[in-house]
């Protein structure tokens, strides 16, 4: 491997640990919007679909605990309610990770296409329609211009398209079979299923994007220092995300007996 090749094969290691991190566990929805909203900031709001995905997490945590406090407190008349508190805990899983990889395939998406130094593998991994409507993305941000509104579709579409294929759809079709079967099945379709979700998308697009916006900034389940800074929030966390990596390999190496550091 020539120099050149090694330091784009780091860079790109770099680029998956930092996407899985920012992407969070299974659980951490608000992380996830945190993320999603610095694309569409960075993007001086031409990443629209970064925004809507934003408040798909936030409208799944919120889904998830009205389920909970369903099952806590009517869970009694609930037929099979262990069974019920199982199913509910494997969707809460599998919603989840599907929502962490939709998050971890934009996030990288986004990065590689606005890195020159990781182009040929833009190139290899993204589909040439995205690919062309990042690049219109980030050349409409660098010069402060609004983004076409057909380019904003096409990127929003390619970026769905991504975020579907990163899916486990097998494990997420498994995890309704097992809620369906309970008698959470219908709540949990009214709160989560694709068609609530999707009308929920609709609402956004209607009410406008800076209204979709504000509101997410505003939203109380989210931390007081978003609020007052979105971006100085996001990268805090990112400092924050990496300082905990930088830490766990420095762990790892003083487990291994013969292991140096080479570098802090």
């Amino acid at each position: 491997m020539d120099v050149i090749a090694a330091h784009q094969q780091g860079l790109l290691e770099q680029l998956q640990e930092e996407a899985s991190a920012l992407a969070g566990r299974a659980r951490e929805h608000g992380q996830r919007a945190v993320v999603l909203h610095h694309l569409y900031d960075h993007s001086r709001g031409g990443h629209v679909w970064a925004l809507a995905e934003a408040g798909r997490a936030l409208r799944i945590a919120r889904g998830i605990t009205v389920l909970q406090r369903r099952l806590d407190r009517w869970g009694w008349v609930i037929a099979r309610r262990e069974e019920a508190a199982t199913a509910l805990d494997r969707l809460v899983n599998a919603l989840g990770e599907a929502s962490r990889a939709r998050t971890l395939a934009a996030y990288r998406a986004y990065r590689l296409s606005a890195t020159p130094a990781l182009r040929s593998e833009a190139e290899r991994i993204l589909p040439p329609d995205l690919l062309v409507a990042f690049d219109h993305c980030h050349a409409a941000r660098r010069a402060r211009e609004d983004l076409p509104v057909e380019i904003r579709d096409q990127l929003a579409v390619g970026s769905e398209a991504i975020a579907l294929a990163a899916m486990d759809s097998k494990r997420l079709i498994a995890a309704w079979a097992a809620i369906e079967a309970t008698g959470l099945g219908r709540a949990a379709h009214r709160l989560l299923g694709d068609r609530a979700l999707a009308r929920g998308a609709a609402r956004d697009r209607r009410r406008g994007w800076p209204r979709v916006e504000r509101e997410l900034r505003d939203n109380p389940s989210l931390p007081a220092s978003f609020q007052a800074n979105p971006a100085q929030h996001f990268y805090a966390l990112h400092r924050d995300l990496a300082e905990r990596r930088r830490q766990q390999w420095r762990e790892a190496c003083d487990r291994e007996p013969d292991a140096f550091e080479l570098a802090a």
